[in-house]
């Protein structure tokens, strides 16, 4: 799994800190009032347009302000859409 921050176009590396965390961790420091360490959490889960991928909106914890698009790419092999639906029912159906 592949967590990248999405702001003005850069991809930035994100971390998870620990399994199940409701945030990511950032490399560098918040784009709008620049602490450090760098925190975000996604808001509105989605696929995304090439449906390789979940995104959500990022919002940055320090300052509680709205970063670009929090991005987690799961490494699927027929995408997220079927990923979840065959995780959810135990089957995938065509």
């Amino acid at each position: 799994m592949k967590i990248f921050l999405i702001y003005e176009s850069k991809r930035i590396r994100c971390t998870a800190p620990f399994a199940g965390a409701d945030h990511a961790v950032a490399a560098g420091a918040c784009p709008l009032c620049k602490s450090e360490p760098f925190k975000v959490a996604g808001t509105g889960r989605r696929p995304s347009a090439d449906d390789l991928a979940w995104e959500a909106d990022a919002i940055a914890y320090c300052c509680d302000q709205p970063v670009g698009v929090l991005r987690v790419e799961t490494g699927t092999l027929f995408g997220v859409r079927e990923d979840e639906c065959v995780s959810r029912l135990g089957v995938r159906i065509y």
